[in-house]
């Protein structure tokens, strides 16, 4: 078996395991925290407000760092440290404590949150890309969707402070023996290729066209608009993707009823899931404009019928179920359009910057929808905006690779530059 199959296992274990343990289970310890501890709900979630801000500013620095050390070790130590300050806060009764595990958390999200995956997945895979890509981001979805109920099993029966000191000692037992163990830098380390780097690929010309490694530098992205127009794009799923939290509470106050708003959580949940799947083999097949349009348009699609749909639960389900095609873009297309528009030589320290716009709209996001809905007093204007910027950035992608075009050096030997898609 080939070396870059290790990889994707140990994507698995410090992105999808860790965060799906650990990060995807945040809400449900809120009630148990504030009702032992006596806190507001704003004392009990602000950390959660710190860590995105945390993780903007540090971003930067944090794709250099990869970019020039080896990511066995970075990635070990921030695991390492992240589920040794989880476990702590089984112990945390000061709002100071969570806020500092906060600022922790940012720090080192910086590294296995968005930007590690995509860095050794393009690293060490010629081929399939995009679709590992969507298999890692896939695979958090599922690992959630199983510690979600056991998380909450433990806290009836045990307390908060026992599920925060198991699910942290799980994590820890699994992500960081994995990280360690597997994650290497390259290839050429072991004196490998690239998987599927010696096969001879017969594609269509789409996918062909997205062998070369252009190599444009971060000074040569940032003088491009197509590097802007990614930005925009990162803000656009990312914002619609936080109005999901919103959705059980539109139901809830509508004629769709709170059940209805709960099997929609898990209809854009499955949406997602499926979608990461058929967003990465697009982007690989056709490119990340392609797939990012495809997601683009479902997302608006999809919000639209769900918003027109009344009482007509069976057309909310349809609409909810379309959207979760948009919903999956976020950590699929950002990765692929990066890559596709300047390539992977300096891909950290590029997609590092696209991430801090991730993390601070992920911030931004759920105070805009609830000030929309505290000043409107409904989700109507909320819902116009999202379709609205899911139609924006349909429009925006389609200028984002022949800008892109004008920062490749076509004098360059493309021999010494075969990545693949």
């Amino acid at each position: 078996m080939h070396y870059a199959w290790f990889i994707l296992i140990a994507c698995l274990g410090f992105y999808s395991v860790l965060i799906g343990i650990c990060g995807n289970t945040a809400g449900i310890f809120l009630a148990p925290v504030m009702n032992d501890l006596g806190w507001s709900r704003t004392a009990a979630s602000q950390y959660l407000g710190i860590w995105p801000l945390v993780a903007a500013v540090s971003q930067p620095f944090a794709g250099k760092i990869l970019q020039k050390y080896d990511p066995r070790y970075i990635l070990t130590a921030a695991v390492t440290l992240f589920c040794v300050a989880y476990m702590l806060t089984s112990q945390a009764t000061q709002v100071w404590q969570w806020n500092l595990f906060g600022v922790i958390y940012g720090i080192t999200a910086t590294f296995f949150m968005y930007l590690a995956v995509p860095v050794l997945i393009n690293a060490w895979f010629n081929k399939n890309v995009g679709f590992n890509i969507g298999l890692a981001s896939a695979m958090l979805s599922l690992v959630a969707a199983f510690a979600a109920p056991i998380a909450q099993s433990i806290i009836t029966a045990y307390g908060w402070q026992t599920a925060r000191l198991y699910l942290g000692m799980a994590a820890f037992v699994f992500c960081v023996p994995v990280t360690y163990l597997f994650v290497r830098k390259n290839p050429e380390m072991l004196g490998l290729k690239k998987y599927g780097e010696d096969e001879v690929v017969e594609e269509s010309a789409a996918a062909n066209a997205l062998i070369v490694d252009h190599a444009v530098s971060l000074k040569r992205a940032a003088a491009n608009p197509a590097f802007y127009l990614i930005i925009l794009i990162a803000c656009v799923f990312t914002l619609c993707a936080t109005f999901f939290q919103q959705i059980p509470t539109y139901a809830a106050k509508g004629p769709l009823g709170a059940a209805a708003g709960a099997m929609a959580v898990s209809i854009i949940m499955v949406g997602g899931i499926i979608g990461k799947f058929i967003l990465g083999y697009v982007s690989d097949r056709f490119g990340a404009t392609v797939a990012g349009t495809f997601a683009c348009l479902c997302g608006a699609v999809g919000i639209f019928i769900s918003f027109k749909s009344g009482s007509a639960i069976s057309l909310f389900y349809i609409g909810m179920a379309i959207f979760g095609m948009g919903y999956a873009a976020l950590s699929v297309i950002n990765p692929m359009l990066t890559k596709q528009s300047f390539g992977i030589k300096y891909y950290s320290e590029i997609y590092s910057w696209i991430i801090m716009a991730i993390f601070l709209m992920s911030s931004v996001g759920p105070t805009l929808w609830a000030q929309i809905y505290d000043r409107t007093g409904g989700f109507t204007l909320a819902f116009i905006i999202v379709t609205g910027l899911y139609i924006v950035g349909a429009l925006a992608i389609q200028f984002i690779m022949p800008s892109a075009k004008k920062t490749w050096d076509l004098n360059e030997s493309p021999q010494d530059h075969i990545t693949s898609a």
